[in-house]
């Protein structure tokens, strides 16, 4: 039983700081050598997620082993995962089951987008790395993601408190109930606005804490 993600909100009203604005030319920032900074999503989702494409954009500082985007939910703290293990791969997971995907070329001194769609009905996986489609692969056919998850950019619930964040930048999150298609996620990567997205970074309901911050970008990041 999850006890924590509450425990975690209390603590971010205290002591982080909250907000829901347009992000656009804004980044996350994320501190160096700490274990309970995080992004926590202000959002909340009633019924089981079964498709989804997730985007972001990010610039590593320096290289370790790091989560970009957790969801969590009361029964599965891994319940989907871009994880960062290490230069050359990405580990994606889906329903607590994990997949290697790499090795590849490695880009960590540059900004990156990445886009990961699933569909529950085929359990296909679908994973765009700077606009490119990988092979695509299939994960959990006929799985259904429990619904009223939590959401940590730059970490994950299990990790929290235990093990450093993201070091870096990040910017551009959304994510949208379907999977795009490869014309929208090429517009997602040049910053196009593509409709009905659940998570809009240009309306983002968040909540930073310690030490996450929010800063003007200051790089072309695509």
């Amino acid at each position: 039983m999850v006890l924590i993600p509450s425990f975690l909100l209390i603590l971010a009203y205290l002591s982080g700081s909250f907000g829901q604005e347009d992000l656009q030319n804004k980044v996350f920032v994320f501190p160096a050598a700490n274990k309970k900074a995080a992004v926590y999503l202000n959002v909340s989702l009633q019924e089981p997620l079964t498709n989804f494409t997730v985007c972001l954009r990010y610039f590593p500082l320096q290289f370790r082993p790091y989560t970009l985007f957790s969801y969590s939910t009361k029964h599965k703290s891994k319940a989907f995962q871009i994880v960062k293990p290490n230069s050359h791969t990405y580990n994606l997971v889906v329903g607590g089951l994990s997949q290697v995907i790499g090795p590849l070329k490695s880009f960590d001194a540059e900004w990156q987008h990445v886009c990961v769609a699933w569909d529950s009905t085929s359990g296909v996986v679908h994973c765009w790395l700077n606009g490119k489609l990988l092979p695509r692969f299939v994960m959990r056919k006929g799985y259904q993601m429990g619904q009223n998850g939590t959401i940590f950019l730059g970490h994950e619930l299990d990790s929290w408190g235990k093990r450093d964040c993201f070091l870096g930048e990040m910017a551009d999150v959304n994510m949208w109930l379907r999977v795009l298609t490869e014309e929208e996620v090429n517009s997602v990567k040049k910053n196009d606005d593509i409709p009905n997205a659940w998570l809009r970074w240009r309306a983002f309901n968040y909540t930073a804490q310690g030490g996450a911050c929010v800063e003007k970008a200051l790089h072309q990041v695509f």
